[in-house]
């Protein structure tokens, strides 16, 4: 059974296609004046690069496209002008909305492309402390969006598996990358990025309403029973985010888990910005955690990650932080919360051989953490 026809995916598409989300503010700021863009992969032709890239383009190889949520399609391109002044690369990743049946059965996805352009365009010239791919375009439109990037696979890069948990070392590496981010962006305010709405938690909450559907469905990970509880989570959901510590806010990579990775040289850097958003530096940290290592490994070493995170931190300018404080610990503990969305992602949206480690890895740190209870014995906001 497709994605495109399997009653859970569609519920859950039609779950996320909600107002706030259709409503979704573009920065209507200095964005690079977008051409007319391609929507399908042979529409990448030399004509356009060339006026993207204002340099001109004798030809194009079509390498090959690799759908998902954005498709990216790759390509060899050879310069009229061979002594490249630019430097501009021969081997390119053209990541966007390529797939035309998967935006009409979505269309509020064009939003999270547009997302990740503004976050190339307006954020990461600023993340000086921060490793990322380059892009050397990115711009979008009312229906498409846009980022045209180095190819990492030419580069030598690896990728992030989520089938596989990584060494403690590396994901000490890996929280620094998330330090880096934060401090850049610590006490962010929605006004410092107008086109940043928020949209994050409604878009889980409405995701929520096809929990029961996929968790007590056949063949899924084996979690603890009370979290199969889709009213009991959904409340837990809510006043989480209702009770996020601003003294934490920042800006959020929002999907950090180890599938959105590439390696270098064995160290992480982190990739696939469309999730951004303002939230706790928590969501990301724990997100990041519980999908990177084994069970064992996260009992046996998490505190100390985290401690390192917050060095890291202070090192780039934040203010100290220790985990022996209550605020801290308990943003930790709740922010485990981020990995619902693997217990109850469907294997048409995920393969099986991925939602089942992290599913399990996320529900047993629910538990180690007694986040359920810790969320719902907090004081009510006021």
């Amino acid at each position: 059974m497709t994605a495109a026809t399997d009653p859970t995916v569609e519920a859950a598409a039609a779950a996320v296609n909600i107002p706030s989300l259709a409503k979704l503010a573009i920065h209507p700021g200095d964005i690079p004046p977008a051409p007319e863009l391609p929507v399908l992969p042979e529409d990448v032709t030399p004509e356009w690069l060339s006026k993207v890239f204002e340099h001109k383009v004798k030809s194009i190889v079509l390498e090959r496209t690799v759908p998902g949520t954005a498709s990216k399609v790759f390509v060899t391109v050879t310069y009229e002008d061979d002594s490249n002044p630019n430097k501009l690369p021969t081997q390119l990743c053209v990541k966007g909305g390529f797939d035309p049946n998967f935006i009409q059965m979505m269309p509020w996805i064009v939003m999270i492309y547009q997302r990740e352009c503004d976050f190339y365009n307006h954020v990461a010239p600023k993340l000086d402390n921060m490793e990322l791919p380059r892009s050397w375009w990115a711009g979008h439109n009312a229906t498409q969006g846009i980022v045209v990037m180095d190819d990492l696979a030419a580069q030598g890069c690896d990728f992030g598996n989520p089938a596989e948990a990584w060494t403690v070392p590396r994901v000490l590496a890996g929280v620094e990358q998330l330090a880096a981010l934060h401090a850049k962006t610590w006490n962010l305010q929605g006004s410092d990025y107008p086109w940043l709405t928020s949209d994050y938690d409604q878009a889980i909450l409405t995701l929520m309403n096809t929990y029961d559907l996929v968790v007590k469905g056949p063949d899924r990970p084996k979690i603890h029973e009370y979290l199969k509880d889709q009213e009991r989570v959904t409340a837990v959901l809510k006043k989480h985010y209702s009770l996020r510590n601003p003294r934490f806010r920042c800006l959020l990579h929002g999907d950090s888990h180890t599938g959105n990775t590439y390696l270098v040289s064995g160290v992480p850097r982190f990739l696939d910005w469309q999730m951004i958003h303002i939230g706790s530096a928590f969501h990301d940290v724990s997100y990041f955690i519980g999908a990177a290592l084994t069970i064992e490994d996260r009992r046996a070493r998490e505190w100390d990650i985290v401690n390192h995170y917050l060095r890291t931190l202070e090192k780039f300018g934040v203010e100290p932080l220790f985990e022996s404080d209550e605020e801290v610990a308990n943003e930790y503990k709740k922010s485990f919360l981020a990995g619902i969305g693997w217990i109850m992602c469907p294997y048409e949206m995920q393969v099986k051989e991925c939602v089942y480690p992290m599913a399990l890895r996320y529900a047993t740190a629910l538990d180690d953490h007694k986040v359920l209870e810790l969320v719902e014995s907090l004081s009510n906001p006021q």
